[in-house]
């Protein structure tokens, strides 16, 4: 199955980071967004992670020139979706954006093409009627591709995608380096992303409610699994607007009040606290506190006066009540 162009529609977080992943996997790749200085931006960070590709022993530096060759920023729609094999929307978690996305670029595609976005909640079959081929479409996750070590990307099928669709998504991942984790009966959410939802909704409840703090909870995942970062770690990383708009689709799909995205993530998205991409979220970067292991064990500077955290909580709880 022939997949050499790729086309991206949307420059931000997650479609610059599929960019980057395409091009150093010898794929020809285009990318695209209606803003030119989105578009300014995403290609500086792209340069700088093959930078530290370099750095990092991972690509020589003529292995990079040659990866970024492959990167064409920002065609015209026209031009780059007919010439492309698959074309991934990566535009925000906004059901209204991604159809009118879906069915603008309908009469442009090329019979043979495969689409697919990139979500980390939505069916595809809520979408998939703003094409004229659904059985050509499928759902994709990726998680953080930028990552050399990263493997993880979900696939989903809707009920009206034919098997040969989900066979080029699996295609394509692996063309990654990459492991294709698949869905095959179409659930909100994906398979393994409902899982990391369940745990990302109980421990902002935990926090919000003034139950713990995000700092014990990762200590404790970060002790108990080993991993180099908790949940509210890895909040940070996805983002904490990306966070809250994905617990939005899964309230306004269920109607539940438990499904609401927290208070805390809105008090802390108004202070311009989004995570890693804006320098301050649960933790501050470049340099979040939990990659110290001082941190992890409370000790030295980190060891916490538990009655000053008692007294924080009780102001916090009763402000919950």
């Amino acid at each position: 199955m022939k997949i050499s162009r790729i086309f991206i529609i949307g420059a931000g977080t997650m479609g610059t980071k599929i960019a980057h992943r395409c091009i150093v996997s010898g794929l020809e790749t285009m990318l695209y967004d209606k803003y030119p200085e989105v578009i300014d931006k995403a290609v500086a960070q792209i340069q700088q992670w093959l930078s530290e590709r370099i750095k990092q022993g991972h690509i020589t530096v003529e292995q990079a020139e040659a990866a970024r060759a492959r990167l064409h920023s920002n065609p015209t729609l026209s031009e780059g979706v007919g010439s492309a094999d698959l074309v991934i929307e990566t535009v925000p978690e906004n059901l209204d954006l991604k159809r009118q996305v879906l069915a603008e670029i309908d009469d442009l595609l090329d019979p043979a093409a495969f689409v697919c976005s990139n979500s980390s909640s939505l069916p595809g079959s809520k979408m998939a009627g703003s094409l004229s081929r659904p059985e050509r479409f499928f759902n994709i996750n990726f998680s953080m591709p930028e990552e050399p070590a990263d493997k993880l990307v979900e696939l989903m099928r809707s009920a009206k995608t034919a098997d040969e669709a989900l066979v080029a998504g699996e295609t394509f991942v692996r063309m990654l380096g990459m492991v294709p984790i698949v869905t095959y009966r179409e659930i909100m959410g994906f398979s393994f992303n409902r899982v990391w939802r369940a745990i990302k909704r109980e421990v902002l409840h935990l926090v919000d409610q003034g139950y713990s703090d995000h700092q014990d909870i990762d200590r404790a995942w970060m002790m108990e699994f080993g991993t180099p970062f908790g949940p509210f770690g890895l909040m940070d990383i996805v983002g904490l607007d990306v966070i809250r708009d994905i617990e939005e689709q899964y309230y306004l799909d269920s109607g539940e009040p438990r499904d609401k995205p927290p208070r805390i993530l809105d008090d802390m998205i108004s202070r311009g606290e989004l995570g890693v991409k804006s320098g301050r979220g649960f933790y501050a970067y470049p340099n979040p506190d939990y990659k110290a292991q001082a941190w992890l064990l409370k000790e030295d500077a980190y060891r916490e006066d538990i009655k000053d955290k008692l007294s924080n909580i009780a102001r916090s709880t009763s402000n919950v009540e």
